[in-house]
């Protein structure tokens, strides 16, 4: 398991609450963004150093195990904050602060603005081609059209950004076309590691969390029941 091999599945626990803001206030790609959080760590503290007599063993990161215990950890971690006061102030906080620098000229909505309009041409064309290639007819049954329209549906269903590429659809669509979506996106992820490694950022969760800690140790135990009084 990733955990026994590397600090892969203690990382993304230790920095859960970071990458859960990130997440949320971006609807950028868990899949993307747990892989370039990953990639922004030095390798000497990724990778547990076990010796043996031959030397040290060299333990590989398996991206997909990573992807699987950060959304399960995402998960965990919305299920009791989402709806959290503190959690919430933070992310409208996050978008004020970070969202709005322009690390290379433009902020994080005109990235987005960006790569929407280039997904959304791939998207049409697409779905187009796939109209003309499977029409409904009139010798198809129910369950063939239920099928096809199915399958059509996919291509209209909302992605996180940047989950599009990992769609096979992506695949049918011009060369030119696939390549502006990847072009919008590397500016996103490049965006999105200049926030990874904000240092005002961790202070502002360290004080996140420790207001959470003590609005639980503070919240009553119990409601007191109202005493009845007699006549």
């Amino acid at each position: 398991m990733i955990k026994k091999k590397n600090n892969t599945y203690h990382l993304i626990k230790k920095n859960i609450a970071k990458l859960a803001i990130i997440q949320q206030a971006t609807e950028f790609s868990p899949q993307r963004l747990i892989t370039i959080f990953l990639k922004n760590i030095p390798t000497d503290d990724l990778l547990l150093q076990k010796k043996t007599k031959d030397g040290y063993w060299d333990w590989k990161l398996a991206n997909n195990t990573a992807y699987k215990y950060f959304k399960k950890e995402l998960s965990t971690y919305l299920k009791k904050n989402l709806e959290d006061a503190s959690f919430r102030t933070m992310k409208e906080q996050f978008k004020i602060n970070y969202l709005t620098k322009d690390y290379f000229g433009e902020n994080y909505a005109s990235l987005a603005d960006n790569y929407f309009t280039q997904e959304q041409i791939l998207k049409n064309f697409v779905r187009e081609a796939f109209i003309s290639v499977y029409p409904i007819t009139p010798e198809m049954t129910p369950t063939e059209v239920a099928v096809r329209n199915q399958r059509l549906g996919k291509i209209s269903v909302q992605h996180w950004i940047g989950d599009i590429t990992n769609y096979n659809y992506f695949n049918d669509a011009p060369g030119f076309m696939m390549k502006n979506v990847q072009q919008t996106l590397q500016y996103i992820d490049l965006y999105i590691l200049n926030i990874l490694n904000e240092k005002q950022l961790d202070h502002e969760l360290m004080k996140l969390s420790t207001n959470q800690r003590l609005e639980t140790r503070l919240a009553p135990k119990h409601t007191p029941k109202t005493k009845i009084q007699k006549i």
